[in-house]
């Protein structure tokens, strides 16, 4: 395998004189996966910057739930997400992606193109995306094995922040205030003189939370802290190279005074009660490394990266010391396109990824798992052919993986897509997206629910089959339509310990519109439908049916926007014991600008003070019975924003 690898590698490098070129502009590369101007064969959403800054959400990932139809996530409280038994974002796109017990383990994450997985548990942490500084989201919709391998069976999130491109220097800065002395403030910088461009971004939040409780006297809050910051150096060698560095740091404080409901719970011991009540303490970071070329019909780029995080949590009751991690996850990547004729292209790369870390119980000093690591090796190949001047597109391509633990795996995709007509897109795709089992459900054991790790497992696999419309009507209006289906083999749960699921196949469709009627006026909605039961066996935390929309109205420097989210047929487990009440909720904003360069801000959130919940947790020992934790009522924040 080694050897395949080196020869692979070898080839592309010997191929760059061969098919170089000289440039007439300087490069100017971006972080991007698909192109605007590609005839994509499959659905793709692209998030502008401008987006995220006149959100009223404090995190990405509610951004894009704002956007994309079929993404959905929960979430208990007013900034954060949590890890863990807490861990309220459970994010799926088209009911892919919480994999058995516990959270998001098959959509990646990747910030500017790397890859932010924690290497024990194997899903990203959601609390990490919340910087302001963004140049554009692409999430890429169903399995993607090809690019992205093991994991990329929902789908792919790339953020991709913001890099001066002109000489000069930008800054931005932010400070607010609002509802249970809630604050999100960042400051955000960059330039760009000669070659050399950089950009530093710091954002801090902090809330006292909306949600306490009192037990056997003593009141527990959901307070919520975190510094979050971004650096980026990039230089350019010459009019084909560029080379530059990411890299990103989190630290987080969050309190989890457990589910509404359980201090009145009879029958059940104090101590399980008190065992929902911890305290986490995250530090996280990452930094990659980026060499590029482009020659015209031959670019590319080799990418070393490192993302590292260390997890503790106490006991809130007593203030023992509960749980410990370190992790640390290590890969290099080569990916290169060659266009080898007319309409063609090529790209093909190799991977090697390493991952893994330690766990273990504070306060005995038992180990659940001591310095355990895997590794991936992947080579991949995607053949893209336009014909008849971009009318069609065809793609297909294949990636072989072999696991340190499971052997090998050769994963596939293919599609097509039609321009009948200028502004008129059909498209067709088919792929079978896998995850190697993780550390986790290896090695981890005494700590639920790992007590009985499973090394025979196999790698599950979610097959996607997809046809799609999007049409333009008179540039003003953009509609995409598409309905899928879904075959979900070897899914790992937890019953006596990690096992594979029998296959749960489900149907699914989903519909957008945006509407820029006029240039003070924009409008865009979305609606999913999800298939989420078969044979009385449910899909957690993947509604049936989930709307949203958006409406924002200018006039010289005033912005008004109102939107909202509407969700019917979510559950809490596989087994439909807990069925949450439909809800709608809405949000609202206004703002207004001077000078270009000044802001102020007012935002509104759950305007109708909505009673609702999206997470729930299993109370120990009461076996079936559920817990919800209860969603914010209306509250604010308002503040100024400024650029220099």
């Amino acid at each position: 395998m080694k050897r395949l690898v080196l020869c692979f590698v070898a080839i592309l490098l010997l191929s760059i004189p061969v098919f170089s070129q000289e440039g007439d502009n300087v490069i100017q590369l971006d972080d991007v996966i698909v192109s605007d101007t590609v005839l994509y064969p499959g659905a793709y959403y692209s998030i502008p910057g401008n987006t995220v800054k006149d959100s009223v959400n404090t995190d990405l990932i509610s951004v894009i739930k704002s956007q994309v139809p079929s993404l959905y996530t929960g979430s208990n409280r007013v900034m954060g997400y949590g890890v863990a038994r807490s861990g309220a974002a459970t994010i799926s796109i088209r009911g892919i992606g919480r994999s058995g017990w516990g959270p998001t383990t098959g959509i990646p994450i990747l910030y500017n193109g790397m890859d932010t997985t924690m290497g024990i548990m194997g899903h990203p942490v959601a609390d990490i995306m919340t910087m302001k500084n963004v140049e554009r989201i692409e999430v890429l919709i169903g399995p993607q094995p090809v690019l992205f391998g093991s994991s990329a069976m929902g789908g792919v999130i790339n953020v991709i922040t913001k890099k001066q491109k002109e000489d000069g220097f930008t800054t931005e800065l932010q400070g607010s205030y609002g509802t249970w002395n809630t604050t999100e403030d960042y400051l955000y910088h960059m330039g760009k003189f000669g070659n050399i461009d950089y950009s530093v971004g710091y954002q801090f939040q902090k809330t006292d939370g909306d949600w306490k409780q009192t037990i056997n006297g003593k009141t527990y809050t959901s307070d919520f802290m975190q510094h979050n910051g971004t650096v980026h150096v990039g230089y350019t060698l010459s009019k084909n190279w560029y080379a530059s560095v990411d890299s990103y740091g989190m630290k987080q404080n969050i309190n989890d005074p457990g589910p509404e409901g359980i201090s009145a719970l009879s029958g059940v011991p104090l101590t399980n009660q008190l065992n929902l009540l911890e305290e986490f303490d995250i530090t996280r970071g990452g930094v990659v490394a980026k060499l590029a070329h482009d020659y015209g019909t031959y670019s590319g780029s080799l990418q070393a990266e490192g993302n590292f995080g260390r997890h503790e949590s106490t006991q809130e009751s007593t203030g023992a010391d509960k749980f410990y991690s370190s992790d640390s996850s290590y890969a290099v990547r080569l990916k290169e396109v060659v266009k080898l004729w007319q309409g063609n292209t090529l790209t093909a790369g190799a991977e090697w990824r390493r991952y893994g870390g330690t766990a273990k119980d504070r306060s005995s000093g038992t180990y659940y798992l001591d310095d355990k690591f895997m590794y991936d090796t992947s080579v991949y190949v995607l053949m893209d052919q336009n014909l008849f001047k971009d009318v069609l597109s065809i793609n297909g391509g294949a990636r072989y993986s072999y696991n340190s633990e499971y052997g090998d795996y050769t994963a596939w995709q293919a599609g097509a897509a039609v321009r009948p007509l200028e502004k008129t897109k059909m498209y067709t795709n088919v792929a079978k997206g896998f995850k190697f089992p993780d550390i986790r459900q290896v090695y981890l054991q005494g700590m639920f629910p790992a007590i009985n790790p499973n090394p025979d497992l196999k790698p599950e696999t979610y097959t996607s089959a997809e046809i799609g419309l999007e049409q333009q009507i008179i540039e003003k209006i953009n509609i995409h339509v598409a309905g899928y289906r879904i075959w979900s083999k070897d899914k790992f749960v937890y019953e006596t310990q990690w096992i594979n699921a029998p296959d749960f196949n489900y149907n699914g469709a989903e519909a957008s519109v945006t509407v820029q009627a006029f240039t003070w006026l924009a409008f865009n909605a979305g609606y999913s439908y999800i298939d989420n039961e078969q044979d009385d066996t449910y899909l957690p935390y993947v509604p049936k049916h989930k709307a949203n929309a958006g409406l924002t109205v200018s006039y010289k420097g005033f912005k008004a926007g109102i939107d909202g989210e509407y969700v019917k047929g979510l559950y809490a487990d596989k087994d439909g014991v807990k069925e949450f009440d439909s809800y709608l909720v809405a949000n609202a904003s206004l703002s207004y600008t001077i000078l270009e360069k000044y802001t102020a801000f007012v935002n509104f959130y759950n305007i109708t003070d909505k009673d609702y919940a999206t997470f729930a947790v299993l109370v120990p020992p009461l076996g079936n019975s559920y817990c919800e934790y209860p969603m914010p009522g209306f509250h604010f924040l308002a503040g100024l924003k400024a650029t220099f």
